[in-house]
């Protein structure tokens, strides 16, 4: 066993296995702030880059957010008895939960590549530094469409098929 799955399941003895939909809307509302305030500077560039920082630290604080909800959401998992039609909704659930951690890192990546000053001549594939570029803008949009299907597939798991709720496919505690 991993050390990470090891950490999961001692944060399981420990957390409520509520944990996951207590902390979860962090991490939707942070990416979709990020895209406005990206899509808004490439629109509205202004000189003293007010925008561009706040969209670094809104970023950085989403993808905080998202690991410790994906974390959380294993944690929650590991409370939960997934039926047969619950499965493939859980299965893309996490799929569409990957796919916007990822998309997420990288445009924090691209992010930083470009955020700090550094010698004379000196870029990342061309890019201006300090600069939200396209990239990253559209990064951060594919993870704010990624969340939304994520949150769509949470959402049936529980308003149609009670994944979670005590007597239906919850184990008591």
């Amino acid at each position: 066993m991993s050390i990470a799955f090891a950490l999961v399941r001692w944060l399981a003895t420990i957390l409520p296995p509520t944990i996951h939909p207590m902390i979860l809307h962090f991490p939707i509302v942070l990416l979709y702030v990020t895209a406005a305030i990206d899509v808004a500077g490439r629109m509205f560039p202004d000189r003293d880059r007010f925008l561009q920082r706040c969209g670094w630290w809104s970023l950085t604080l989403a993808a905080a957010a998202t690991v410790a909800t994906m974390v959380a959401g294993m944690v929650s998992e590991s409370s939960v008895h997934f039926t047969a039609v619950l499965r493939p909704i859980l299965q893309a659930h996490q799929h569409f939960a990957i796919l916007t951690g990822l998309s997420e890192g990288a445009a924090w990546l691209v992010r930083l590549g470009t955020r700090f000053p550094a010698e004379e001549g000196w870029s990342v594939f061309g890019l201006r530094r300090g600069r939200a570029t396209w990239v990253s803008t559209l990064l951060v949009v594919m993870a704010a469409v990624f969340v939304t299907v994520t949150a769509n597939l949470g959402g049936r798991m529980v308003y149609d098929h009670g994944a979670g709720v005590l007597g239906v496919t919850r184990t008591r505690v």
